[in-house]
């Protein structure tokens, strides 16, 4: 005889199984690796990983900031209006590499006064890290987002210093 379960007490267990799930997911989330991580654990598989302070020769506004996360993506900011012709997004990219890293990052444009997209700069690298230090070289390569023409290739130098807590 299977003994009968009442609506009350099965809604009663599912409610309780889908907490047990919920904070088993929420449990596995917290423990997993953090997509910026710049622990020394994640700095020995990838040294490059973390934020950087970046001067970069060659660009219309020097100062940078990068940041190299674990799961290989990258992301490049610097004030908007250090280029004054044109408004440019965040740069976004991938690298790879140990203690020499290459990489690829995009900057989308739009023109201040039309505020149509205008451009895409593509800026290729290879970097050296040394502890808490990295310099190489890039080259940027921008394009026109209507005919792919392009429109500017030039030379770059990076010259970085990881950001640490005082």
């Amino acid at each position: 005889m299977v003994p009968k379960i009442s609506m009350r007490r099965l809604t009663l267990m599912l409610g309780v199984v889908a907490l047990v799930a919920s904070v088993a997911g929420l449990a596995h989330v917290s423990s997993s690796r953090g997509v910026a991580n710049a622990s020394p654990i994640f700095e020995a598989d990838a040294p490059v990983v973390g934020v950087w302070e970046v001067f970069v020769g060659g660009a219309p506004f020097g100062p940078h900031l990068f940041t190299f996360h674990s799961d290989h993506t990258f992301l490049s900011s610097n004030p908007d209006a250090g280029d004054p012709h044109t408004s440019d997004s965040d740069g976004e990219g991938v690298w790879k590499g140990r203690k020499t890293v290459t990489g690829i990052f995009k900057e989308y444009n739009a023109d201040r006064t039309s505020h149509l997209f205008v451009s895409i700069l593509t800026v290729t690298y290879t970097i050296t890290v040394k502890g808490d230090t990295f310099t190489g070289d890039a080259l940027a390569v921008e394009t026109d987002a209507n005919t792919g023409a392009v429109l500017f290739s030039g030379p770059a130098t990076f010259t970085a210093t990881r950001m640490k807590l005082p």
